[in-house]
C-alpha cells in the first residue's frame, strides 16, 4: 500500500479534477470540467494554492479543495478565513486508510499563521462518514449543525460561510421573475453545471415558453445573492430538489410553473 499527498499545482490539476469524475461523462459534465479547470488555474495564479490531492497506489483518490473566502464574490470576503469547499474520497479501496484525515492535518499546518479560521459547510452526500462528524474529530467547532470552523486563535466565529452548497434562503417572490427560470452553477464543481444543464432541458420539455437564464454565480454574484442564494428559481419560486431526484424534481417544477 502506497499513499502520497501532494499540494495541487499546475502539473496535477487534472488529478484533482479526476477524483470526482462519474463513470459516464456527458458533454455537460465536460463543460463543467472546463469551467473548474479555468477556475483552478485562476486561484493558483492569484492565491498560490487550492488544496491537496491524495494518491493511493499511484492513483488520484482523494481531493481536498480550498480557497480564500475573499476570492468568492458572493461571500462575506473575510481576509482571515480559508474555505474548505469539500473533501471527497470515492475510491472504496482508499477509504479508512487515514488519507483524508492526514490531508486536513496538513492543511491545518499549512494555514496556521496565514489565516485565523478555516470554515466549511459539511453538506451530506449520503456516502461514507458524516462530513460534520469527520471535521469535528479534527478539532472543528459547530456554528450550526452543518457549518463548522477551525480557530487558530481560539476566538469564536459566529458567521458561517455562505457557499453554494448551503440551502437557499427565504426568497420574496419578485414580479420581474415571473415567466423566467434562473439556474445558477459555480466554478468549483462540474456537477453544478451538469445539474443546471439537465434542469434546463427538463424545463424545456415541460414549459418551452419560459425564458431560461443559466448563470455562473461567481460571475453574476448580485443575481445569485439577490435571489436568496437559491440554485434554481422558476416563476420566482425556489426549487429545492435536484434533477437526480427525478419525479420529485418534476413535480416541484410543475407546481412552480402553474403558480
Amino acid at each position: 500500500m502506497r499513499i502520497e499527498i501532494r499540494e495541487v499545482d499546475e502539473t496535477n490539476i487534472e488529478d484533482m479534477i479526476s477524483v470526482c469524475n462519474p463513470p459516464t461523462i456527458s458533454e455537460a459534465y465536460k463543460k463543467g470540467v472546463e469551467i473548474k479547470r479555468a477556475w483552478l488555474l485562476e486561484m493558483l495564479r492569484t492565491y498560490g494554492d487550492v488544496g491537496f490531492v491524495g494518491y493511493f497506489n499511484g492513483k488520484p483518490a482523494v481531493q481536498l479543495l480550498t480557497y480564500p473566502e475573499k476570492a468568492d464574490p458572493t461571500s462575506l470576503k473575510r481576509e482571515n478565513v480559508l474555505v474548505v469547499n469539500c473533501i471527497y474520497n470515492p475510491l472504496l479501496e482508499a477509504q479508512r486508510k487515514g488519507i483524508a484525515r492526514t490531508m486536513v492535518e496538513k492543511l491545518i499546518e499549512k494555514a496556521r499563521g496565514k489565516y485565523e479560521f478555516l470554515v466549511t459547510h459539511a453538506f451530506e452526500t449520503g456516502e461514507f462518514l458524516s462530513q460534520a462528524e469527520f471535521f469535528k474529530r479534527l478539532g472543528f467547532r459547530e456554528i450550526t449543525k452543518e457549518d463548522l470552523y477551525y480557530s487558530f486563535s481560539g476566538r469564536e466565529l459566529k458567521e458561517p460561510y455562505s457557499g453554494f452548497w448551503k440551502g437557499g434562503e427565504e426568497y420574496k417572490r419578485n414580479d420581474k421573475d415571473i415567466g423566467k427560470v434562473f439556474l445558477f452553477y459555480e466554478p468549483t464543481c462540474p456537477f453544478t453545471y451538469l445539474w443546471a444543464q439537465r434542469s434546463k432541458e427538463i424545463v424545456k420539455e415541460i414549459a418551452p415558453e419560459l425564458e431560461i437564464r443559466m448563470l455562473n454565480g461567481w460571475e453574476h454574484p448580485e443575481e445569485f445573492v439577490s435571489r436568496g442564494r437559491n440554485w434554481m428559481l422558476v416563476n420566482g419560486i425556489p426549487i429545492k430538489s435536484l434533477p437526480i431526484e427525478r419525479e420529485k424534481f418534476r413535480e416541484e417544477l410543475v407546481i412552480a410553473i402553474k403558480t
